[in-house]
């Protein structure tokens, strides 16, 4: 039991350790080639998260190849470190990806602590404020339908990004043909539905993002388990050959 359970520790810090030599390879790739500023801020948090998964996987790789408990010890006290902050994460990403927990959460306290507003987070952090300029830059980089005026507007096209209110005014009293601007700076970008659209977006990432960290808490847990298993075969082993030595 002892090589079968150093050996699957082993192999999956294995698949790990290359999983993070890739995220550092493409984040350094995105870093040296990309031309926009959204595909670079992409790539700090990749370069940050290969670089401790491809640490985490070294110490679980040689305390289960080399039976060093000590180095075993280290690796499964991060290997928990991680598992509470995932299940902290994901807790997270629910409460601002579900409409209804986030409503029964939001502004709700208990023993005088009160907790965020979860219901408005992603809006709030991603649209209002600061952050929503470096946002537009990166929706004019790729295009985006906020290159265009809602349809509802009734706006004459000239060309791809300029567009004529009608003589009478917008068809419909709103407040995002109002926002419409023919720089290129601005078109859209300031619309509401932009906004909207763009935040629903984020939401649809993070319920992604969501189900892959379900998927790597199983997968953490699991070789937490069988780490633990190894770490203690190993001591057994040990304990075992030194009274073998002591009965020579």
């Amino acid at each position: 039991m002892v090589r079968v359970s150093n050996f699957i520790v082993g192999f999956l810090n294995c698949i790990s350790l290359v999983l993070g030599l890739t995220a550092i390879t493409i984040a350094s790739f995105f870093y040296v080639h990309s031309s926009t500023h959204c595909q670079k801020e992409l790539s700090d948090p990749l370069f940050v998260s290969g670089i401790v998964l491809f640490i985490v996987s070294l110490l679980g790789l040689i305390g289960s190849c080399c039976r060093t408990n000590a180095i075993l010890l280290i690796y499964l006290i991060v290997l928990f470190l991680l598992i509470v902050g995932l299940v902290v994460f994901i807790i997270f990403s629910f409460l601002i990806t579900n409409e209804d927990a986030a409503k029964a959460v939001s502004h709700k306290g208990i023993k005088g602590f009160r907790t965020g507003d979860f219901q408005n987070w992603l809006k709030n952090h991603f649209v209002n404020g600061k952050k929503w300029n470096e946002i537009r830059t990166c929706l004019k980089d790729s295009k985006s339908s906020c290159c265009k005026p809602p349809s509802e507007c009734g706006f004459n096209s000239q060309n791809a990004t300029f567009w004529i209110a009608p003589k009478t005014g917008p068809a419909v009293d709103d407040s995002d043909c109002k926002a419409w601007k023919n720089q290129q700076q601005t078109l859209c970008f300031d619309c509401n539905a932009c906004k909207a659209g763009f935040v629903d977006s984020i939401r649809s990432q993070w319920e992604n993002l969501l189900i892959a960290n379900l998927c790597a808490l199983v997968f953490l847990i699991f070789t937490y388990i069988v780490g633990c298993r190894a770490k203690r075969n190993n001591k057994h082993s040990y304990n075992n050959k030194i009274l073998s030595r002591k009965g020579e």
